[in-house]
């Protein structure tokens, strides 16, 4: 988006306002007071209890009504009924969604008989290369973790970094 020389908000709670602002974006401290400036609002985080149903009617509904709402992160943090009626009642302006609460989509699913929404699998990490990749990634962690040179972005528990392999 800062490609296409837009303004960028970026509410996450666990990262500092000036890495944001280290990447061209403003760091956003209270993202629902935004939702009646911004013109899309994507969802890219975990489900998380704090997260399922975070963003419902009432932040649809504080939305504009040319507004969009893109969700590439996981079904059920959207409420899929709130966001539904907003769709067909025109309250937002159209919506991508590429994650349900149920996966795979029911083909009776109320979303898929509006116009104004956008659906893709939820598949971009299952590509014959991506897969590929992971599987690449993944032997050689195991040979370098054996051999003691494991490089420290690819372990989530750093904290046992320097333990010996048993």
């Amino acid at each position: 988006l800062r490609a296409m020389e837009m303004e960028v908000l970026v509410h996450d709670p666990f990262v500092a306002a000036e890495e944001i602002a280290a990447t061209g974006a403003s760091a956003a401290d209270d993202w629902r007071a935004a939702l009646p400036e911004i013109d899309i609002l994507t969802v890219n985080c975990p489900k998380t209890p704090e997260t399922t149903g975070m963003v419902g009617a009432p932040e649809l509904a504080a939305m504009k009504p040319n507004a969009f709402v893109v969700n590439t992160a996981r079904g059920g943090i959207i409420d899929e009924a709130a966001l539904y009626e907003a769709l067909r009642d025109r309250g937002i302006g159209g919506a991508g969604i590429d994650a349900f609460d149920q996966e795979p989509a029911p083909p009776d699913h109320p979303l898929f008989e509006l116009d104004n929404a956008i659906f893709t699998p939820h598949v971009a990490g299952l590509t014959t290369e991506a897969v590929y990749r992971m599987n690449v990634r993944a032997a050689r962690n195991v040979v370098d973790a054996c051999d003691g040179v494991l490089d420290p972005e690819y372990v989530v528990n750093r904290e046992v970094l320097g333990t010996p392999v048993r």
